[in-house]
């Protein structure tokens, strides 16, 4: 679940949809050529937000999440459902949704998610037969591209698209 204690309001959804991104060894991956200006948090500490400018028009949060031996990673939050039935949307699919509802920008990039305004909490779990594991969506070359890397609440209304067959 992502919360958001905003200047005016409380914002909270939980995530039905996550795609890994693992860095050097990852085409898609927005730290493959190395460390930038833009992804450097990719590079930092684990439970720290990545946020960037998509397309020149939306902001898109990841998780940094990287394992020992991998330099950077991160999981993009691609949908999400409002925790407040008098919230609207009553889905974010797709990432840009998420970032525009929670109001993101670059400004929450490299935030703690544990010890900032904008956190990551536990959400009841959700039973193993409603997990769905895909290829990533959106991509179009790479050789990770065939890759069981999206995750995905199944049925769930904030799911931004069926996966690729």
């Amino acid at each position: 679940m992502l919360v958001h204690d905003g200047m005016s309001d409380s914002r909270a959804a939980r995530i039905v949809e996550v795609e890994a991104y693992l860095g050097a060894d990852d085409p898609s991956s927005h730290a493959y050529r190395g460390m930038t200006p833009r992804n450097r948090p990719m590079f930092g500490e684990p439970g720290h937000a990545y946020v960037y400018l998509s397309h020149g028009v939306h902001f898109c949060m990841n998780v940094v999440a990287k394992s020992a031996g991998r330099p950077a990673g991160a999981v993009l939050l691609r949908g999400a459902e409002p925790l407040d039935p008098h919230d609207r949307p009553r889905a974010l699919a797709g990432p840009g949704l998420i970032g525009r509802w929670f109001g993101l920008t670059t400004a929450h990039g490299g935030l703690d998610l544990v010890r900032s305004a904008l956190t990551l909490h536990d959400a009841p779990p959700v039973p193993a037969a409603l997990v769905g594991r895909s290829a990533r969506i959106g991509l179009s070359t790479g050789h990770t591209l065939t890759k069981a890397w999206r995750f995905y609440v199944r049925g769930s209304p904030g799911v931004s698209r069926a996966p690729r067959q």
